[in-house]
């Protein structure tokens, strides 16, 4: 691809928000906001992804190559960690046999409210730490905490610039 017609395919970008992905009406409402187009698309891991169109109009969907993976508040995680690990850990391990970045965006509390135990959960601090970490490396995940009236502009930016290093990437290549 060229410059151009990277430029042109990040024009057409669209957000995939994941059929089962719930209360998320101040993320939808947020990307009307922001101009960004949005459509309900079932996804094999992540919550949230984007597809594009190419010059020849032909679309593509980036759900293999990076997701979002939403989560409300540091006790939906640590339930995630603890009760629903397995299941997580499937997901997650889906994500990486795909070699797809994972970028999970916590949207209630941060590394401090981890550490002061300000969570509901009894998974400990030392535990919840541990996990997030190790899980960074062995998902090609980062953690992100990210005010809920952020997030859509959180989701938008960061499946916008992982597409622009894609194309510009494929466009070398």
């Amino acid at each position: 691809m060229t410059a151009f017609e990277v430029n042109e395919a990040l024009k057409t970008m669209c957000i995939l928000v994941d059929t089962r992905e719930k209360k998320n009406l101040h993320i939808t409402d947020g990307l009307q906001g922001l101009n960004c187009p949005y459509k309900s698309h079932k996804l094999d891991y992540g919550d949230y992804s984007c597809e594009w169109i190419d010059s020849t109009g032909n679309t593509h969907s980036f759900a293999d190559r990076a997701c979002i993976e939403r989560k409300a508040s540091l006790d939906e995680i640590a339930l995630n960690f603890t009760s629903g690990r397995e299941r997580f850990r499937r997901e997650f391990g889906r994500a990486a046999e795909s070699q797809s970045k994972i970028y999970l965006m916590v949207e209630k509390g941060s590394y401090k409210d981890i550490i002061n135990h300000k969570y509901r959960s009894q998974y400990q601090p030392n535990s919840f730490l541990a996990t997030l970490w190790s899980w960074q490396e062995e998902f090609n995940m980062s953690v992100n905490f990210i005010p809920a009236e952020y997030a859509a502009m959180y989701i938008k930016g960061t499946l916008f610039y992982a597409l622009k290093k894609y194309l510009l990437t494929q466009s070398e290549g």
